[in-house]
């Protein structure tokens, strides 16, 4: 039996999608995490000098979409059949693009940007995206994004949602609304997310 290891900030970010999968197969791993006034020690320790890093019986891998691409086919969560596969990383992607203006907004500094960057993803960027996450949903018609059951695609679309995107845009899209309400609720995650401290980055 493998043993894992996640080494990451005291923070979500990149590395909480890595926790949910873990949480949802109930797989027990060691959630390393540090301060950022330790990072200046632990970096050169780390294959390409950052983090999320992930430790299977010992290897390290990093680049956080590799981890969760990898725990996803570990753990069956990657669909079923070559067409679920793509339809998963289809979704994955979307999120991808979410976190990529996610993290634009926190990177400014100057705090009139900072405003304008956020009126502009509530407005434009997250309405754009969940809309498209509606599509599939609508199309799929199980309430997951893919197949009949809950995978990779529901947890990286709830994680990309959870901190930064305010519900009165969710509440805009019914079937991506009750998909995080599932996700959230569901028995093998439900523990773990009441447990989580208040919501960073």
């Amino acid at each position: 039996m493998s043993t894992y290891k996640l080494i990451y900030f005291d923070v979500r970010a990149k590395a909480e999608l890595a926790r949910l999968m873990f949480a949802y197969q109930g797989q027990a791993y060691e959630d390393s995490r540090f301060a950022m006034e330790e990072w200046p020690a632990l970096k050169p320790k780390m294959p390409f000098g950052q983090v999320p890093v992930l430790e299977v019986d010992g290897r390290m891998f990093s680049e956080s979409v590799a981890i969760t691409n990898y725990l996803a086919r570990k753990f069956g969560l990657y669909g079923s059949t070559e067409f679920e596969t793509v339809e998963v990383d289809q979704v994955v992607g979307i999120t991808q693009d979410m976190w990529k203006v996610i993290v634009d907004w926190v990177h400014e500094n100057e705090e009139s940007r900072k405003a304008d960057l956020q009126k502009e993803n509530e407005e434009k960027n997250f309405t754009k995206h969940l809309a498209n996450l509606e599509k599939i949903l609508k199309n799929n018609g199980t309430g997951f994004y893919v197949g009949n059951q809950l995978s990779y695609a529901d947890l990286a679309a709830f994680d990309a949602m959870d901190i930064q995107v305010p519900d009165a845009v969710v509440d805009q899209f019914p079937l991506v609304k009750a998909n995080r309400e599932r996700v959230r609720t569901t028995d093998k995650l439900k523990d773990y997310i009441a447990s989580r401290k208040e919501a960073t980055l």
